[in-house]
């Protein structure tokens, strides 16, 4: 035992007190542990794939409602995307706040967390009732992160788009325009100066069309918004 760990475990001088740490060697230790790890969870997506597939089916396409609870990569970016769900209307001119400011204060914040966190230049040991106090804020934050990403994602008819967007219905629902240079420098910009389709206000004031407001909709609400 003492011999194997001699071949994995190496001290870095640099890392001499105040700061003493270990570290696994990167090759072959550290590389076979995350290739095992890497592994399974690629294993796990492949058998989940296949066994719970978007049905794709055109004789039997799923109806718009389906694939609400269902859990799915685009979840996580709803989460961004909803100040456009609520902030319409009058209180479109918060819209800034929402998309730009909070997110690029929170960016800010995680720049400087090395700043905040550095290490003092003696260590004090920390009790045992501070450490989990931390870890229950961790978890705290960890589980708000969580509970917003569901909360935002989980109305979403994540397998319900090939019931309309499909060869079967059309040119335009399964292919997109084959000019979409000209499309979005004649047609779109025609609908916007004539402020029609604002499906995307729910105020019936301002807005465009089919701007990320009305995607967002779309999504949640596809034979509402459309």
């Amino acid at each position: 035992m003492m011999a194997h760990k001699s071949r994995t475990i190496r001290r870095e001088p640099k890392y001499d007190p105040p700061y003493p740490q270990d570290f696994y060697a990167f090759w072959p230790g550290h590389v076979l542990r995350a290739f095992v790890l890497l592994l399974v969870v690629y294993s796990a997506v492949l058998v989940l794939a296949s066994l719970y597939r978007v049905p794709m089916d055109p004789n039997m396409p799923p109806l718009p409602y389906e694939g609400e609870n269902i859990p799915a990569p685009e979840w996580y970016l709803f989460l961004v995307f909803q100040p456009f769900w609520y902030l319409t209307g009058e209180d479109s001119e918060w819209l800034s706040v929402g998309t730009f400011w909070i997110p690029a204060a929170i960016v800010i914040v995680l720049f400087l967390v090395p700043v905040l966190m550095r290490k003092k230049e003696k260590p004090a040991s920390m009790a045992t009732w501070k450490k989990a106090v931390l870890a229950l804020i961790a978890l705290v934050f960890w589980s708000l992160g969580c509970l917003a990403v569901v909360g935002s994602g989980y109305p979403a008819k994540t397998t319900g788009c090939p019931s309309c967007h499909n060869p079967m219905m059309g040119a335009r629902q399964a292919l997109p325009p084959a000019t979409m240079g000209e499309y979005y420098k004649i047609e779109r910009q025609r609908q916007i100066d004539l402020g029609g389709y604002r499906a995307g206000d729910t105020s019936g004031f301002g807005g465009s069309y089919k701007d990320a407001n009305w995607q967002l909709r779309h999504f949640y609400e596809p034979t509402m918004t459309w």
